[in-house]
């Protein structure tokens, strides 16, 4: 197991680079990347300068401060966020409780309405995660989303994706501008999966920076 890396750059035209590393990647702080300290919430914020911020899910920053933003993931949802306009970009990680809070509203919130971004002007990136086609909840679980069907061993299936695509549209983020990975991280070896392999799972780290 273990990639070398996914690159969603070209969605974005080169203009950002967006990827996702294996999991021997090492962030450093000398190296400018703003870290967050992930607790699986919908707290989201707008970073100027690199260090580790705690209780948040989530980061957004501009083109002037060149920070490197990053997460880590196991199965939750990576979302790169980038205004081709203002040169605004951000990084989310959205699992079950990230998606059930509207992790992705809170960000969108920030560009749309502190920052003034247009909607036709953002476009994102889904990352690889756990699919629909894998990923059985119990009710306590499944009450929470739209986006569900049961299956024959009386549980239910989530996705989380068409979840958060449904959440970006009420902002009229044009389909077209919003990239989906094909890659579900429990049926492919060569990604870190929580689900598949419990606690001897690693994490991948998604990276977006202007930074090549």
């Amino acid at each position: 197991m273990g990639i070398e890396q996914f690159n969603y750059s070209f969605f974005f035209n080169n203009l950002i680079n967006a990827k996702i590393q294996n999991k021997n990647f090492s962030v450093e702080l000398e190296n400018n990347f703003a870290i967050p300290i992930q607790k699986h919430t919908a707290n989201v914020k707008f970073v100027k300068k690199p260090g580790t911020y705690d209780n948040v899910d989530g980061l957004i920053s501009s083109k002037k401060y060149k920070i490197f933003l990053c997460i880590k993931v196991a199965d939750c949802v990576p979302i790169y966020i980038y205004d081709k306009q203002n040169e605004f970009y951000g990084l989310v990680n959205s699992g079950w409780r990230g998606t059930k809070n509207k992790i992705i509203i809170n960000a969108l919130n920030i560009l749309i309405n502190d920052y003034k971004s247009l909607p036709e002007n953002i476009l994102i990136a889904i990352g690889p995660h756990i699919k629909k086609c894998c990923y059985e909840v119990d009710w306590d679980v499944a009450q929470y989303f739209s986006c569900i069907t049961k299956n024959n061993h009386n549980k239910w299936l989530l996705d989380l994706s068409q979840e958060i695509i449904n959440d970006i549209q009420t902002f009229k983020i044009p389909i077209d501008n919003i990239f989906q990975s094909d890659i579900c991280t429990y049926e492919s070896l060569k990604c870190e999966s929580f689900r598949r392999d419990g606690e001897k799972s690693k994490r991948m780290t998604g990276i977006i920076t202007y930074d090549k």
